[in-house]
């Protein structure tokens, strides 16, 4: 006579549980996967569109800025004041621009030092010491765009 345990269960009730929750998180992490990089490329893709706009809005700044000075330097003795005083007014207006991201404060940051710099050098009538305004906003935006994402890697 073979003798049989009251409390022995059969063997496959318990895998197949431990299966079932192995499943189940298995596909929970991929599901978090997915909407995690769903995410990630959506704020990419946002972050994209904004640095374009602000590249835009201040080569914008940037066109106007440089006409002003091309005035300012062929502005007569008595009309220089009169257009150091405007680019200054401009120069203002620059800092006052709210970029849509970190890249285009830098850039409005940067391109507001080229301006005091350029005025004090008209000013001084040392127009050689200056440096071109776009390619000061073009460096600080190319800069910021491939160190963008640094700070949370590693």
């Amino acid at each position: 006579m073979a003798e049989q345990t009251p409390n022995a269960r059969p063997a496959g009730n318990g895998r197949r549980t431990v299966i079932a929750v192995v499943g189940i998180a298995f596909l929970a992490s991929v599901t978090t996967l997915i909407l995690a990089l769903s995410a990630s490329h959506g704020a990419r893709q946002r972050d994209a569109a904004a640095i374009a706009a602000d590249s835009n809005d201040l080569h914008g700044v940037v066109n106007d800025w440089q006409a002003q000075v091309r005035t300012a330097q062929q502005a007569s003795a008595q009309q220089r004041d009169a257009s150091l005083a405007l680019l200054r007014t401009r120069a203002d207006a620059a800092s006052a621009w709210k970029p849509r991201t970190p890249c285009g404060q830098e850039a409005r940051d940067r391109l507001r030092a080229a301006m005091d710099t350029r005025i004090t050098s008209l000013t001084r009538n040392t127009p050689g010491t200056v440096q071109d305004e776009t390619a000061i906003v073009d460096e600080a935006l190319r800069t910021c765009a491939a160190q963008a994402g640094q700070d949370v890697q590693g």
